[in-house]
């Protein structure tokens, strides 16, 4: 079964869907229309470059000690907003719009990171 269908089955799910690393619908599932899924598209892969920026500024601005760990938010790989009423959660390249009342936002990252384990990072 294709991943963004396995989300499709969950409580809650109200559409999923992947992107490409140019900000294009690649496939997706769910009640959005083509415009609303290329739109959506769009803002995720912007976001992700935006979270992946301020990663690597927070990284760059945290004072290090020789042989100490960085602070492990370079190279981000998603972001998530949980509104009041519904949340959306991105990681890689696919993304998931969520009823919050009727699912369980844990659930759906616990999914979506063990299934994008293994993805490539091709984000420029």
């Amino acid at each position: 079964m294709r991943y963004i269908g396995k989300l499709m089955k969950m409580p809650g799910v109200i559409a999923a869907g992947y992107f490409t690393y140019k900000g294009e619908i690649r496939d997706y599932m769910g009640s959005l229309s083509k415009t609303e899924a290329q739109r959506l598209a769009a803002m995720c892969y912007a976001n992700l470059r935006m979270v992946r920026m301020q990663g690597n500024m927070l990284e760059a601005l945290t004072a290090y000690k020789p042989n100490q760990e960085y602070c492990g938010l370079h190279s981000a790989n998603g972001w998530i907003v949980r509104g009041a009423q519904k949340s959306i959660c991105v990681v890689s390249d696919s993304f998931c719009i969520l009823n919050n009342i009727d699912g369980s936002l844990n659930a759906i990252l616990h999914l979506m990171l063990n299934e994008t384990k293994e993805a490539q990072d091709h984000l420029i």
